[in-house]
């Protein structure tokens, strides 16, 4: 008996081996797409290493910047940092034909609201709760507040565009193209942890860090995760970290990671307490009080947002192949 020609015809033709190493049913595999990323991040950093550095010349001759000065140039490193990220997303978007919004921060008209829910109610707001727990404790004083003039009202404003800048910044690097695109490869919820732990390695080099502090760090980042899993995009973890850090160094003029800014309003007082209570040196994120606080935030976000609404390859698990 003859073999019917159609059923050999609808035979699938053996896979490429090759091919299979490469690329899957939605293309490139994420792990080769992270390599070009990254390694694109790499040529910029030897580029910049190439660079001369200034060893005392002229510039160093000249008259000593403010300290306002200095703050705003830092900004504007931070600006070049974000429009640098993005432009390596943008790249990585042509290769993978996709639109750039899908990495997390797509220009849409909620991005608005989201945000600035996110800087009010998710960061602002829960740092003043934390800091009203401390003083309730008899751990934290808020001091008195300086003249609210000309000079602090510009330090206000320099501060809001510097943490807005860095909550774009942290946020897409670790929660944008990196986060979406090992979510493709392992899964959203262990690219999730990976993530808060290289977020926290990150803070470790922060000179006023403590081991409470980088932990409570990490599950910030596990929140902003969180955020980012139900609303389908990183604006309002951005807001929320934007917030956060705005009314630390700036309203409230508490330490942030040792670090008390310039040009803060109030002027606080840490109270007598174990440094895991009041958080020492290190600011309120060194307390215990925030890592609850971080955590209960995760948990009543889940709660109130139950619809996710999710960035296309943010999936629940690791495909299977």
């Amino acid at each position: 008996m003859e073999p019917e020609t159609s059923d050999v015809a609808s035979q699938d033709p053996t896979p490429n081996p090759l091919k299979q190493i490469f690329y899957n049913d939605r293309g490139l595999r994420a792990g080769w797409r992270l390599l070009i990323y990254f390694a694109m991040i790499a040529v910029l950093v030897a580029c910049t290493a190439l660079l001369p550095k200034n060893s005392g010349g002229a510039a160093s001759q000249g008259p000593p910047q403010s300290e306002f000065a200095r703050r705003a140039l830092e900004a504007i490193v931070q600006l070049a940092v974000l429009l640098i990220l993005l432009l390596l997303a943008w790249i990585m978007s042509k290769i993978e034909r996709r639109k750039l919004g899908v990495y997390g921060l797509p220009l849409k008209k909620s991005a608005i609201s989201s945000f600035l829910s996110g800087y009010f109610l998710w960061g602002f707001l829960p740092l003043a709760v934390l800091l009203l727990v401390l003083h309730a404790l008899h751990v934290f004083d808020f001091g008195e507040a300086n003249a609210f003039n000309k000079q602090i009202l510009s330090w206000g404003i320099l501060w809001f565009f510097f943490f807005l800048l860095v909550g774009l910044v942290e946020e897409f690097l670790f929660r944008g193209y990196f986060l979406y695109t090992l979510s493709d490869g392992i899964g959203f919820w262990p690219a999730a942890i990976i993530q808060a732990i290289l977020f926290a390695r990150g803070h470790m080099g922060n000179g006023g860090e403590t081991h409470v502090g980088i932990v409570a760090t990490s599950v910030f980042a596990l929140f902003a995760a969180v955020t980012l899993w139900r609303t389908g995009s990183l604006w309002l973890a951005v807001g929320a970290h934007a917030g956060w850090d705005w009314g630390q160094s700036f309203f409230f003029g508490v330490n942030d990671s040792g670090f008390q800014a310039p040009g803060h309003l109030f002027n606080p007082h840490i109270g007598l307490g174990p440094d895991w209570l009041t958080g020492g040196s290190v600011g309120p994120e060194g307390s215990v009080v925030t890592l609850i606080l971080w955590t209960l935030m995760a948990v009543i976000f889940l709660l109130l947002y139950r619809k996710r609404s999710e960035p296309a390859l943010v999936l629940t698990e690791a495909p299977k192949y």
